[in-house]
This record gives structure tokens, sequence and C-alpha cells, in this order.
């Protein structure tokens, strides 16, 4: 069974020991997790899906089974910033075979897998919201269409376990809403990422399905499967939306699905 779903960004500038380090002002997506202190503890999930649009991937639906997960932020400077996991074992492979009808998929079970700061980032500011170590399995999205993604979810959703799973979409939402943004500027960012917002309080993916591609594709996403797959997955239940934020020309949202 499903317990919980999120939506976390995953820039490294996000992390408190990053940031410190060059000075700059975030907050709002800290301050909105902490703001849940220890309530969702009771939906802490033995196992969980970590949507990764940075992973390892192939011209498919990428799974990584891995014996364990590893990684840290030295990249970035904060070398504290490290986590390990178990991975899901027979589960992930069990729901990889799940899966796999319905999208063309890849799976590897590497003993030991180099999480990228994506998934370190997203995964740092969950963990401490649980107050357990679940086991990990890790997907990459990006070789499906925004619709599949939407699919993905709601497949995900009806995953019949026995086990308590969780989903952590990980992802950011537009990186050209400022001048000095990573891909420069374009007033489609702020269209993006307005329709995205709107997305997840209404739990339906119609505001983004009704952009225009070119809306999309002129943003400059990254995350947007995983809105979608996340949009999926709460199969209309409220999702609780909790930050939005864009300090460096990136969007970064926060959101959050109590399972029923």
């Amino acid at each position: 069974m499903w317990t919980i779903g999120f939506l976390l960004p995953h820039a490294p500038i996000l992390v408190p020991e990053v940031a410190a380090r060059s000075g700059a002002k975030v907050g709002k997506t800290l301050e909105a997790l902490l703001s849940l202190g220890e309530s969702l503890k009771r939906l802490a999930p033995d196992l969980l899906l970590v949507l990764d649009p940075h992973a390892a991937t192939e011209r498919a639906l990428t799974f990584v089974n891995a014996d364990r997960f590893e990684g840290d932020l030295g990249e970035f400077g904060a070398r504290s910033v490290s986590l390990s996991f178990p991975g899901a074992e027979e589960e992930g492979d069990r729901l990889f075979t799940y899966l796999h009808p319905h999208f063309p998929s890849r799976i590897y079970r590497p003993g030991l897998h180099d999480l990228d700061y994506a998934a370190v980032v997203s995964l740092h500011l969950l963990h401490p919201l649980l107050g357990k170590t679940p086991s990990v399995i890790l997907v990459n999205p990006v070789t499906i269409n925004y619709r599949q993604a939407f699919y993905l979810g709601k497949l995900l959703r009806e995953y019949p376990s026995e086990r308590k799973w969780g989903l952590l979409a990980s992802g950011d939402l537009s990186h050209r809403l400022t001048k000095n943004a990573p891909s420069g500027f374009h007033p489609d960012g702020e269209v993006l990422d307005r329709s995205i917002v709107e997305a997840l309080r209404m739990s339906s993916p119609d505001p983004i399905f009704n952009l225009p591609g070119t809306v999309i594709h002129n943003a400059g996403e990254c995350g947007l499967r995983s809105v979608l797959a996340l949009i999926g997955f709460s199969m209309g239940d409220e999702i609780r939306f909790l930050s939005y934020e864009a300090p460096f020309g990136v969007g970064y949202a926060s959101a959050l699905l109590e399972c029923s």
C-alpha cells in the first residue's frame, strides 16, 4: 500500500550547508517542510520510489535497483551531507515487473550505485521527516512523454503490495524565470510555473495539458514529468501544496499527498 507522495526540488543551493558557503538567501522550501514537524512519521514508508530526472538512463524508463545507494554533496563543498540507503531488492524487482508491460523499460541491479546530486538533495530534504531509513529504488522518467508520466503515476497508485510504499517525485520547474537564470529568461517560464502550481492545487493535469507545447519547451523545465506523475498518483485526491520559490531564476515547488 502507498502511504505518502512528495514533490521536492533538488537544487543543492536549498541545502543549508551549501547555501551557507555562498551566502544565498533561500528558505520557503525548508520552512514548509519544517512546519510539518513529526506528523509524517506515522506514514513513513518501508520502501521509497524516487523519480529522478538526472539519474542514469537508457532510451527507456530506467530502473536502478541497487543493493545499496550512496551519495554526498562534496562537489558543492558540503561533503558532510552524505546519505546511504539500502536497495529495494525483490520488492523493487516486482515493481519493475508490474510496470514493464506499459512502457519500454530497463532495470539495473548494481551492488553499489552512486546517487547524483538531485537524488541526494531531495532525499536529504525528505529523510528527516520520516524518522526512518526506507529501502530505495531509483527511476528516471525522462524518456516517457508528459501524458505517459501522468499515466505512470496512476499505475503506481494501483500497484498492489502489502508493504508500505512512498513516492518521492524529484524535480525543479522552469529554469528561465529571470535574466540571470541558468538558461536565460523567457516569459513562458512564469506561465509554466503558474500552471504547475494550479495543477497541484487542483490535483489535476489539465492546467498543464492545456498549455501549448511551445510554452513547455520555452520554459526549460526538468521536473515536469515528476510533477505529472505525482498528480496521476493522487487519483484526484487532495494534494497539499507546500511552497514555491524562485530566488535564482529556477522554480522550486514542494507538495505532499497523504494516501488514504
